[in-house]
């Protein structure tokens, strides 16, 4: 296939860009990293290693407040909400489509217990005229549709001209039971529809095929089969489509896991961090003079960042890349990834959660919102705030929310997973972030309403 090779020459230095506050400042001389580019096509992944994990830190800068009651009115009754993403034209800024503001989310009927969702998971979709106050409207794809999975799980929706992109995960193989492993297959998607807007709202039309554009391959993105070594499945999952500023192609985002197995792994970590334990309390993981050691299950954690191609200028045909972060020994989940562009700066974010960090990383890690920050696409990338972690569950509740999405401005949005042990199912108020010297980010206002601008 032929695409666009107009990105950056390899092992071009960063020259350092404006920051989202506006002003300029050099990489913080403490970090080693050399801040390298590549080309998107390339074989260079970066790692965000066990040393930046066990530098979490929950601080008064990161840590959302604990949930004393539901603060938010459910945007429904119907069903459960959880992972939600808004529509947004290639440059990821959001769509406003004749007046409506549009977001789609997994949904599960709520005579479903709230842990069982994922398994009869659909999108649906909502819309607003304010960006604040969501009408839920349903599913979005017709009831006569035949999708390629048993359920429907995250991805992206992109709107170019009068025709939306749906890009999802088909989970599951039609006719397989619980038992079988092919229950748990991940494979990526697109279907497309027109959009029309009236007074009742927004409808979608003349809906294409489904089409499977991208299934792990065993050798840059780790299979079922590989995976059944481990304790937790693989992920193949989570497509975020977008155009990169930098080279104008279009590429796709998606959650993976290194291939094989397992991943190789050293024995210790010379974690020699200083803490200041401050109103949250040490680190157990980052203790000063401290040696972390390696689990032998360790080899199994295995997470990444996957990258695929556009072939040209089509929106459903992909090539598979390497991946440009990886997260071996360290994590096994780097979920829902996606990226905000700023002074020339890709800033990458992703999701994770406490059980999936590697055994001696567990008490460090938490539910969060986790970023880094790096001069292209595929490069070498500083972890936000030294760990990568961004927004975090209050230590009193590590279930209180998740699945975090960052928008451009630094607007957050996330669901409400569990307030007071009552499960929730609903869209948390809008969080917003600003970033400071290009490597720290600091939450300065939480919303009234799941605000999407």
């Amino acid at each position: 296939m032929t695409f666009k090779k107009t990105f950056l020459t390899c092992s071009t230095t960063l020259a350092i860009g404006i920051g989202l506050l506006g002003s300029a400042h050099a990489a913080p001389s403490e970090n080693p990293r050399k801040q390298m580019s590549y080309p998107a096509w390339g074989d260079y992944t970066d790692a965000w290693t066990r040393d930046d994990a066990a530098k979490i830190e929950l601080t008064e800068d990161n840590t959302l407040p604990l949930l004393e009651e539901m603060p938010v009115d459910i945007v429904t009754d119907e069903v459960w909400i959880w992972d939600t993403w808004p529509m947004t034209n290639l440059d990821s800024r959001t769509v406003n489509y004749k007046g409506y503001k549009v977001i789609f989310s997994l949904t599960a009927d709520r005579d479903l217990d709230f842990p069982q969702r994922h398994w009869t998971a659909e999108i649906g979709y909502s819309i607003s005229r304010d960006g604040k106050s969501w009408d839920y409207q349903g599913d979005v794809f017709p009831e006569d549709v035949d999708t390629p999975g048993l359920r429907e799980w995250a991805g992206s929706t992109i709107l170019v001209g009068n025709k939306v992109y749906f890009y999802y995960t088909a989970s599951g193989s039609e006719g397989a039971g619980p038992n079988d492993a092919e229950y748990f297959t991940q494979k990526l998607v697109v279907a497309s529809a027109t959009i029309s807007a009236d007074s009742n709202g927004i409808s979608f039309s003349d809906w294409s095929e489904h089409e499977i554009i991208a299934e792990a391959d065993g050798e840059m993105y780790q299979t079922l089969e590989q995976s059944k070594a481990g304790p937790i499945i693989y992920g193949f999952r989570d497509p975020w489509v977008f155009k990169n500023p930098q080279d104008g192609q279009v590429y796709m985002l998606f959650e993976g896991n290194s291939p094989g197995e397992e991943v190789a792994c050293g024995t210790t970590d010379g974690v020699t961090n200083p803490v200041n334990p401050g109103p949250y309390g040490a680190n157990p993981a980052a203790a000063n003079d401290s040696s972390l050691p390696v689990s032998p299950q360790a080899k199994y954690y295995n997470g990444n960042i996957g990258l695929a191609v556009a072939n040209e200028d089509s929106m459903t045909e992909f090539e598979l890349l390497p991946p440009i972060l990886h997260a071996n020994c360290t994590n096994q989940q780097l979920e829902r990834p996606h990226a905000t562009f700023s002074g020339g700066l890709v800033y990458l974010w992703t999701i994770s959660h406490k059980f999936t960090f590697s055994p001696a990383l567990q008490d460090a890690g938490v539910d969060g919102l986790y970023g880094f920050v790096g001069p292209s696409i595929r490069s070498d990338y500083i972890p936000l705030n030294g760990s990568g972690l961004v927004l975090a569950n209050p230590p009193e509740n590590n279930e209180q929310a998740y699945s975090w999405y960052m928008m451009p401005g630094g607007f957050v949005e996330a669901f409400l997973d569990n307030v007071q042990g009552e499960f929730a199912g609903t869209l948390t108020p809008t969080v917003k972030m600003v970033t400071k010297q290009q490597t720290k980010t600091t939450f300065v206002h939480t919303f009234d309403d799941a605000f999407i601008p």
